[in-house]
């Protein structure tokens, strides 16, 4: 009797293996990224830098109007660890895992429960962050890719509208010269009752290759935005600052063309609905608002020069039109979840190696419902296959100036001028290790004179950002 329960127990065991093991073999891929810089800067890390609602906290928007002329100099270390694990069944099938540890600056907390904390003495912070969560598969017999799930999107339009992670699912489906793609997004849902007060983000986008050195492209994209009209009281959470009740459509073409040593690419966009009236929105107005980009990138000996110019409309009077050219973007707590990074700026735009301390004098291309007019030149010169070194220069206006603008101290009037200024910027990059690399990135701006006399009191310092990067990515 115990032989018998012997054996029926091994079978059972063997039958249960069996099903736990699949018939295809299972991969476990793990990436990943680490990064660390130094910073000194009268810019980066200052109270000359405040998010959309006011405060400052070392990400955001340049708005030296009530400190001191003198910017102060800061110094800080900054980390930042991604990691990356995939549960790959087969080349058709995985799991797509993505988490986040960042340290705002060395030295800032410690024994708390605080994103981008824990780095001061002792450490024991919970600070892990999820970023991707998805399910990546290919349909067997088909070339149709589905992601359902947490992930990274990226705009047809070199970021400029959306550039950010978010729940939901994409669809693509490619064929020989053509590639065709639909998705549906929810960005927030903050109501009593699930779905009812949401934002949800549809997306449709094809791409045609005309020849091997011609592509065109097309895409529609709606956001559709009940997260407006109940009072939140006592709660505080992020998602609070995007009260609003909006339908936007976007619709634009873009194209890129290869002509030998020289490639030409670029975009037009046309926003337009409706934005209604809410508890913090005593106006209703229709959106007509429009983008418009064109870039250059050209062989020159062993490097290559590069151009970028951008126009994204702006609103004069927000909420005093019927009317609002103002850009649409959307926010995820106070900012902008966009990027547009083709001009490789330091202090004017986004840096790309900015992290949690991610400042600019545009932070994004609606820019305070002013919009910009941004262009910028640069030239990456590669010495050897360990170093390499590029060179940028950049200049910024806003489009249309509006009571976001902010007031000369000595005259008590806004400034007539709408030039933000001119940066120029330089990099080097050397390969230590075929994973390792050591950068040294500085930019310096010379503020145009709508900043003049606008500090407390008078025209506050050009800002300058000197960082010594380490990255290490496997």
């Amino acid at each position: 009797m115990n032989m018998k329960k012997s054996v029926v127990v091994a079978a059972a065991c063997a039958v249960a293996v069996g099903a736990a093991v699949p018939a295809f073999a299972f991969e476990n891929e793990f990436h990943g990224m680490f990064q660390t810089q130094f910073d000194v800067s009268n810019f980066n890390g200052t109270n000359n830098v405040r998010d959309n609602q006011g405060d400052t906290g070392g990400f955001g928007t340049y708005d030296p109007s009530t400190t001191d002329k003198k910017a102060p100099t800061a110094n800080f270390f900054e980390q930042r660890a991604r990691l990356a694990y995939i549960a790959k069944a087969s080349d058709d099938l995985k799991l797509v895992t993505k988490f986040e540890i960042d340290y705002k600056y060395w030295g800032n907390d410690s024994y708390s429960v605080k994103r981008n904390g824990g780095a001061a003495l002792g450490s024991d912070d919970i600070n892990l962050e999820t970023k991707n969560v998805y399910l990546d598969m290919n349909i067997p017999t088909t070339k149709i890719n589905a992601k359902i799930g947490m992930q990274p999107f990226d705009d047809a339009f070199k970021g400029i509208f959306a550039s950010a992670d978010m729940a939901g699912i994409f669809v693509s489906h490619s064929y020989t010269d053509a590639a065709a793609s639909a998705g549906f997004f929810r960005w927030n849902d903050n109501g009593f009752d699930l779905g009812k007060e949401t934002r949800d983000f549809f997306v449709l986008d094809g791409k045609y290759n005309v020849t091997k050195d011609i592509k065109v492209g097309g895409a529609y994209y709606l956001v559709n935005s009940d997260n407006a009209d109940r009072d939140q009281g006592a709660y505080t959470a992020p998602q609070v600052n995007n009260v609003e009740n909006v339908i936007v459509h976007m619709l634009g073409v873009n194209a890129e063309a290869g002509f030998g040593p020289l490639t030409l690419d670029g975009f037009v966009v046309y926003q337009f609905g409706n934005d209604e009236q809410t508890v913090s929105k005593p106006t209703s107005n229709h959106i007509s608002a429009f983008a418009a980009n064109a870039g250059a990138r050209l062989k020159v000996g062993k490097g290559t020069a590069r151009t970028e110019l951008l126009y994204v409309s702006g609103e004069g009077n927000p909420g005093g039109r019927s009317t609002s050219n103002a850009f649409y973007t959307p926010s995820g707590f106070g900012l902008s979840e966009s990027g547009y990074y083709s001009n490789e700026m330091v202090i004017l735009g986004r840096d790309k190696y900015a992290m949690t301390n991610d400042a600019a004098i545009v932070y994004d291309v609606n820019n305070r419902d002013q919009g910009v007019i941004f262009g910028a030149l640069g030239y990456d010169h590669p010495f050897t296959d360990k170093l390499k070194a590029s060179a940028n220069l950049g200049f910024a206006a806003v489009a249309k100036e509006n009571l976001n603008k902010p007031v000369n101290v000595k005259t008590g009037q806004r400034n007539s001028s709408n030039y933000l200024g001119t940066e120029i910027n330089a990099e080097v990059d050397y390969k230590v290790f075929e994973s390792v690399t050591l950068t040294g990135r500085a930019g310096y701006v010379v503020l145009g004179d709508y900043y003049k006399d606008i500090a407390a009191n008078g025209t506050p310092d050009n800002p300058y950002d000197v960082k010594l990067i380490v990255n290490y990515s496997f």
